[in-house]
């Protein structure tokens, strides 16, 4: 299947250059980039990362500072700044970091902190008119994953045509949530995968659908790991996103967890898988021969401009199971953002969000035990114990706040609050990544990053409060991490 598929892309494409892919995980250059974008300088759909430079160095090439507010001109020079670094061609780059952890956090967020005590790593990188190498090799000390040696975050790929195509250990976040994505965020580690992304994201010529307006697409084919119930399932993954109007962006999701030792493999049985012919009760389909375990939904961000307010709306949803050819069963999430400028020097975003992790959490009577379970692949929707959906895990109600703080020079602030329930169902839940009981949790976390001549330097410490229902225990914790990373 992979070698079919890149067969057709090779045959049917010429090379163009379009430089790297933005990584998931940095927080104010998310900020800058969508506040860039809200602002009409970058046209295409931003909630899909990685982001390919390409489309956004086309954008702003003739972007011009002198005119804009002041809080957009910083975004542009930073966001200029970021990619004269990464999109240097024909020139062997190198990147360094290193970070101590204790008691690291439990649920991530967009942003990039140490999953374990102690983090080391290295790389290198080349890029060229159609070849681009990143290998990135990290060692760490951490209590929730045996692999000592990792090689996350690295990439090797072609551009061809407007195809991206790469064998890739990148982190991806799919949606617009900023403290979760309900189907692919940063809470899991990245797992090796092959993937196809759109470049530049032109809008169809064609009139019949010339209406879309910019659009992407991304498929992956990844490989979860070993210690499984099913050993080495794979994992299908497929976004199209699309802009129709400057301040309306759309995004259809879908992934599937398949194959497996001891499972359906076969080309017709991801035909199966991909025409959604996969419950058990279809024709044909039995618990022996069923092709997979599937989500798939969508998510929207809107930024209306409300009484010239920087405000935009947002949401995700997506479904567990399907009914009538359609997702069912929704997960769902829904936040409030904002910008501004403070001060003439400080460019600062603030978000509000809700998310509800239980199958029909829209629904008067929500399903507990569903979301992110299946009882063939009984691991569930996890990698390597954490889940690869939003950090909270199933059957969770969190509410978040955050804020980023942001200056001309990159000096950076950032704040978030959560509190809620985690794990609602009642019933104890081993498979459960963060409590086997019900929860109620309130967590604040603080963090502070500034730049040196020797490189970045990163803090951050948080707070956590934690009441057991199952006990009637209450708990409390601490967490503090301290990261460097080489220069941009």
């Amino acid at each position: 299947m992979h070698r079919a598929l890149l067969f057709v892309l090779l045959f049917f494409a010429c090379t163009s250059f379009a430089g790297p892919y933005i990584p998931a995980g940095d927080p104010v250059l998310r900020h800058d980039i969508r506040r860039l974008a809200d602002h009409g300088l970058i046209n295409g759909p931003a909630s899909t990362w990685p982001l390919a430079w390409g489309p956004i160095l086309e954008d702003l090439r003739d972007a011009d500072a002198t005119n804009l507010p002041p809080g957009v001109a910083d975004a542009l020079a930073r966001v200029k700044q970021r990619a004269n670094w990464d999109t240097r061609t024909r020139e062997l780059t190198f990147n360094a970091k290193a970070g101590v952890a204790d008691n690291a956090t439990r649920i991530r967020s967009f942003q990039n902190t140490p999953r374990g005590k102690v983090e080391i790593g290295a790389g290198a990188g080349w890029i060229d008119d159609w070849f681009s190498i990143d290998l990135n090799l990290q060692g760490v000390d951490s209590d929730r994953d045996s692999e000592e040696f990792r090689a996350d975050d690295s990439m090797i790929g072609v551009v061809v045509g407007n195809w991206s195509i790469a064998a890739s250990t990148q982190q991806r976040w799919w949606g617009p949530g900023w403290d979760g994505s309900l189907i692919l965020g940063n809470n899991a580690r990245p797992f090796p995968a092959l993937t196809f992304d759109r470049v530049f994201t032109d809008a169809f010529k064609t009139k019949w659908l010339s209406w879309l307006g910019p659009w992407d697409l991304s498929v992956m084919f990844g490989q979860l790991e070993k210690e499984r119930a099913v050993p080495n399932a794979q994992f299908f993954g497929m976004r199209f996103n699309f802009r129709p109007i400057p301040s309306l962006e759309f995004g259809i999701s879908r992934s599937a967890q398949w194959c497996g030792d001891g499972r359906p493999c076969g080309a017709s049985t991801f035909v199966d898988l991909f025409l959604g012919r996969d419950n058990i009760g279809d024709a044909g389909v039995d618990a022996e021969n069923e092709p997979g375990n599937q989500m798939a939904g969508l998510d929207f961000r809107w930024s209306p401009s409300l009484m010239n307010l920087p405000v935009s709306f947002y949401g995700q949803f997506i479904g567990e199971d399907e009914a009538g050819g359609f997702p069912s069963r929704y997960l769902a999430q829904v936040g409030l953002e904002g910008t501004g400028y403070l001060l003439n020097r400080w460019s600062y975003r603030w978000f509000a969000e809700l998310a509800g992790t239980s199958c029909d959490f829209v629904k008067s009577v929500v399903l507990y035990n569903c979301a992110y379970s299946q009882a063939i692949y009984e691991s569930g929707y996890r990698y390597r114990g954490r889940a690869m959906g939003h950090g909270a895990d199933n059957d969770a109600r969190l509410v978040s706040a955050g804020l980023i703080v942001v200056d001309a020079d990159d000096t950076q602030w950032r704040g978030l609050l959560r509190f809620g329930d985690l794990n609602r169902g009642g019933a104890p839940d081993a498979r459960h990544s963060l409590t086997p009981t019900p929860q109620e949790i309130v967590s604040v976390d603080l963090s502070h990053s500034r730049v040196f001549s020797f490189g970045v330097i990163d803090v951050g410490a948080g707070y956590e409060e934690i009441d057991d229902s199952a006990s009637g225990i209450s708990s409390s914790d601490g967490r503090v991490y301290l990261q460097w990373r080489s220069s941009y």
